[in-house]
């Protein structure tokens, strides 16, 4: 009786562990603020040299800029209470729709749920004269960092944000 209950213990010990590990090994996370993670996909975006000049321009290009409460809802279309940091990075003119927004929730934010409501709230016509398809609003994730593309091409920027995943 003893070996059984012995054998019975071992094997769920080892269960135990092998899920705890599955756990961890799925778990991503990326390093950095926002800011440096913006500029890294930046960095890592296979962009056409006509965007790869307006995305690296100083005079024309995005501007990188921490959000409060309020701007998160113009820029996401929703609250976030769970929000311990959020960006966007925007030109501060332009004929072309572009905005690439990261905000860092707080552990155990149910993240899979924040980006659905994010991907139905966001307006892809905030801008006065311009707007992006629906198909051009991508929202993606790397453990609690959010991130929210509105611009042609997208794809570009949210692959290279996922690139980053550690």
């Amino acid at each position: 009786m003893k070996k059984w209950i012995a054998l019975l213990m071992t094997l769920i010990m080892v269960f135990t562990f092998a899920a705890c590990g599955a756990g961890a090994a799925g778990g991503q996370t990326v390093s950095g603020t926002l800011p440096e993670i913006v500029d890294a996909i930046y960095a890592a975006a296979d962009l056409d040299a006509e965007t790869r000049d307006f995305v690296d321009s100083d005079v024309y290009g995005p501007v990188t800029m921490e959000m409060d409460a309020e701007s998160m809802i113009y820029y996401f279309g929703v609250e976030i209470p769970d929000a311990e940091e959020a960006v966007f990075s925007e030109p501060m003119m332009n004929a072309n729709p572009f905005s690439v927004c990261l905000v860092r929730v707080k552990d155990g934010t149910d993240v899979e749920a924040l980006k659905k409501d994010i991907k139905a709230n966001a307006d892809p016509r905030k801008w006065v004269c311009v707007g992006v398809e629906d198909s051009d609003v991508r929202v993606e994730s790397i453990g609690n960092v959010v991130l929210l593309v509105m611009a042609n091409n997208s794809e570009k920027y949210t692959e290279a944000f996922l690139s980053l995943a550690e």
